[in-house]
């Protein structure tokens, strides 16, 4: 009897901890899948817009993750406020990812904590110095695992520090975490880094964290450091404040030249040595602007005559410049119809400027029929466009 009794007892208390797990899993499983993260959209640092280029000034850098047990718990700041640290952590080294543009350097990504039956100073080298990629950081971020254990910070930096030995260049390392209870000695860790790079190697610290405490360490990490400061992950979240971010540890600018000053940089002019004062297309090509050809038309309707003065006021700023007009086609029709129809534009432009003054000496003309478009045929936009003449100056 008695044994019947007790096996009973004991397979309730087995059923009941099985259905306390199973709740405590679900718990924890709700806990770990809140709302989807923010979105984010980085700012284009590559984009051509742009009057600088970016080019790198360092050479590597490593990206140190506190996965340690308090990285699980909420973030109550602002950038995806309810979701665990961590995730927030990894959030923001992806949005740093995604804004970087793709240039030549190489990266590290190593991690602390790792759950309570690892050692205690367990760090982990998610993937050793290696020609960065946004794909890389991406799929390794993907894969880290869930924060668990104690957070040797001074051996993650360690590891960092080894990493960066064939080095030759500058080097950053990125530190994030929430700040709480960093152990390993990292401030003497940050001692021994700056005795080994010097002012090769800058320290950067990125607050995920919700305690004055925490913060407060991490600064202090970022100042014992030769160079390099601390930020919070609310601070550079936005596109705008990212984008400033990464060109203050990543990037140098370069101002792009614009050797005739039409408006073009030289590395996307197509056209370049265009004279002071006329006027381009996204090419940089000087063309009549605003000047529309009907269908199988070569005659300059009165509506557009306004817009050639721009030329007959360069070629009277300019005495000694002549210039050779292009005439220009659609693809509709035979190649020897449209080279015909091309020179008459050309001619029909030649015209006007000699009737306002210019010399005809300085003009020459040839039509081009459709050899060059400059829009896909396909469409009546794109045929439109290519009915055009373009001002090429002659040196």
């Amino acid at each position: 009897m008695k044994k019947t009794c007790l096996l009973v007892l004991l397979v309730t208390m087995t059923l009941a901890v099985l259905t306390g797990c199973a709740q405590l899993k679900s718990i924890t499983f709700e806990k770990k899948h809140p709302e989807p993260l923010e979105s984010f959209v980085p700012q284009d640092l590559s984009a051509k817009s742009l009057s600088v280029k970016y080019a790198p000034k360092i050479e590597s850098f490593v990206i140190i993750l506190d996965a340690s047990a308090s990285m699980e718990t909420v973030y109550t700041g602002i950038v995806n406020k309810g979701h665990p640290k961590f995730d927030v952590a990894k959030d923001i080294i992806s949005r740093m990812n995604k804004t970087l543009p793709e240039v030549d350097v190489n990266s590290a990504l190593v991690t602390f904590g790792h759950g309570f039956f690892t050692p205690l100073k367990k760090t982990f080298i998610v993937y050793e110095l290696t020609h960065h990629s946004r794909d890389l950081l991406e799929n390794a971020l993907n894969m880290a695992i869930y924060p668990k254990g104690s957070s040797p910070a001074g051996n993650a930096i360690a590891d960092a520090s080894n990493q960066l030995l064939t080095s030759v260049g500058q080097n950053a390392v990125i530190f994030v975490s929430d700040g709480e209870n960093l152990i390993g000695t990292p401030l003497e860790k940050i001692k021994d880094l700056k005795e080994l790079y010097g002012e090769k190697t800058c320290f950067y610290t990125i607050h995920v964290g919700n305690t004055p405490e925490g913060k407060e360490a991490l600064r202090k990490l970022a100042r014992s450091a030769t160079c390099g400061f601390s930020v919070t992950a609310d601070e550079i979240a936005s596109s705008g404040n990212m984008a400033n971010f990464v060109k203050r540890v990543f990037l140098t600018d370069i101002p792009k030249q614009d050797s005739d000053g039409d408006g073009v940089y030289d590395e996307d002019d197509e056209c370049p040595d265009t004279p002071e004062g006329a006027i381009v297309d996204s090419r940089g090509c000087w063309v009549v602007k605003g000047i529309a050809f009907e269908y199988k038309k070569w005659d300059i309707k009165e509506e557009f005559e306004s817009n050639l003065t721009n030329i007959v006021d360069v070629l009277e700023k300019n005495p000694d410049l002549q210039i050779r007009i292009e005439g220009h086609t659609d693809n509709i029709g035979s190649m020897k119809y449209n080279i015909d129809l091309s020179q008459k534009r050309a001619l029909a432009v030649k015209d006007y400027l000699v009737e306002k003054g210019i010399h005809e000496s300085r003009i020459s003309t040839t039509g081009f029929g459709f050899k060059h478009p400059i829009a896909p045929n396909v469409t009546e936009e794109g045929r439109a466009l290519n009915r055009r003449a373009e001002i090429v100056p002659v040196r």
